[in-house]
């Protein structure tokens, strides 16, 4: 009688047993797939906001996607091209160089901007008359080339580096080199600068002193500068930097620059 009774017994004690274990094994995976959403960025109950997850290993494109400037939409711009001998020096004092020089007009590029043509980025690094139909020029190494590339009509992007406007900053200057040859500063018996000082590299520069008074300490492109001389040439917004040689004056060629006063 009793064996009667136990059989159903045991099996409904199992069969509860199978189903709270079922329910259990359900319970802990709904709790992962939540544990995982919510490393996703979903939110949870406490936060139901998404929260963006953080990439601890960025791509590489996305860490130069971060690096790239900002370049400013110009339109569709005719752009021509043009070649020299690859001796002579551009408007900026640098050998021009396929796939990188790039001539604009001053008045609506600087020496120094970057562009992006039809993609392709550029410097300009040389100027192209007023007068001329297009604002815009790429270099090539040869006439060949330059006529192949012809005139065409391009997207054109724009970035140029903005200064760090503040009370120390004096605006932009266009600053050449020189030196204390007989090219640069005439037939002198003593080389000295108007401040009776000689002249040495990466410290001495000739200024307008109507603009800035001599004995002015300026700061260009990081390197600090006491004006010291001046020039028959040197008027308004503009700076010549000394050089030791005429060969590295010339080759400093013609800049413009953000230039601030010394802290």
């Amino acid at each position: 009688m009793m064996r009667k009774f136990l059989r159903p017994f045991l099996f409904g004690c199992g069969l509860a047993v199978l189903v709270a274990g079922f329910t259990l094994f359900h319970l802990h995976t709904a709790e992962a797939e939540q544990t995982h959403t919510d490393l996703r960025g979903s939110g949870t109950s406490d936060n139901p906001y998404t929260v963006e997850p953080l990439d601890l290993n960025p791509s590489e494109e996305a860490v130069q996607a971060e690096s790239q400037p900002e370049f400013t939409y110009l339109g569709e711009l005719e752009v021509a091209a043009y070649s020299s001998d690859g001796k002579e020096l551009t408007y900026s004092g640098e050998l021009p160089v396929k796939g990188r020089t790039a001539a604009g007009a001053l008045s609506v590029f600087k020496i120094g901007d970057t562009v992006l043509i039809d993609g392709d980025t550029y410097v300009i690094e040389d100027k192209v008359d007023e007068a001329a139909s297009e604002k815009l020029r790429i270099y090539f190494d040869s006439y060949e080339e330059a006529m192949q590339f012809g005139r065409k009509t391009c997207a054109v992007y724009r970035h140029s580096e903005e200064p760090l406007e503040g009370a120390n900053y004096l605006g932009e200057f266009q600053v050449t080199g020189y030196c204390s040859c007989s090219l640069c500063c005439g037939e002198k018996e003593e080389k000295l600068t108007k401040s009776e000082t000689v002249p040495k590299a990466a410290h001495t520069i000739a200024a307008d002193p109507s603009v800035i008074p001599l004995g002015t300490r300026i700061v260009i492109d990081g390197v600090s500068y006491v004006v010291e001389d001046t020039g028959k040439a040197i008027k308004g917004k503009q700076l010549d930097i000394y050089f030791d040689t005429h060969e590295e004056a010339v080759r400093y060629g013609r800049k413009e620059k953000y230039v601030y006063l010394e802290e």
